[in-house]
């Protein structure tokens, strides 16, 4: 009979929630010890099946980073999920080409330098025939009002927001395309 301080297959499944296929693996590559044949003593076996799991845990910590086929295969399956959405949301007209977007500030910021610089020369002739500096202020304000009126009324929107065909070397064709207009 076995000592009253080892347990059978069944126990120590239930005990480590594995099969005993899996008990008969571990057994196999000497990760838990067996008292004798069916038996196994408690302590030993969860201290070397906590030990066992700790050494892969470290491990898949090393891998984590690694070169494994796993880590490249999900980061694969991310990015293309990524590019799923990031197509969707463009779809949606939610996301814009950063260079679409760079082009229209561009295409804003010029427009409001050259308003800006048109002031003066607007301006001239009417501050010239103002009768006092208040005059002369006003329509100086008038002027800088209708410039800012006119810029806040400006629309931008891109032409094409998906880029369907990217040269080679990773340029785009937005120019061929039409771009984005201000």
């Amino acid at each position: 009979m076995a000592a009253p301080s080892t347990f059978p297959l069944d126990t120590i499944c239930k005990l480590l929630d594995l099969t005993p296929q899996r008990i008969n693996q571990l057994v196999n590559m000497g990760v838990i010890p067996r008292k004798e044949r069916g038996r196994y003593e408690l302590v030993p076996v969860v201290r070397s099946y906590v030990k066992y799991l700790r050494e892969r845990a470290i491990k898949g910590d090393v891998q984590a980073g690694g070169d494994d086929y796993a880590s490249h295969r999900a980061r694969l399956t991310k990015a293309k999920a990524d590019m799923a959405e990031m197509e969707r949301e463009q779809m949606a007209a939610r996301l814009l080409p950063s260079s679409d977007v760079q082009k229209a500030w561009c295409d804003v910021v010029a427009n409001m330098r050259t308003k800006m610089l048109a002031i003066p020369t607007n301006a001239a002739a009417d501050t010239q025939a103002a009768s006092n500096l208040a005059g002369a202020k006003q329509v100086l304000k008038e002027k800088v009002h209708d410039a800012l009126s006119e810029l806040a009324e400006m629309r931008v929107e891109v032409i094409t927001p998906i880029r369907a065909t990217d040269d080679e070397d990773g340029g785009d064709t937005s120019a061929e395309n039409g771009g984005s207009t201000a």
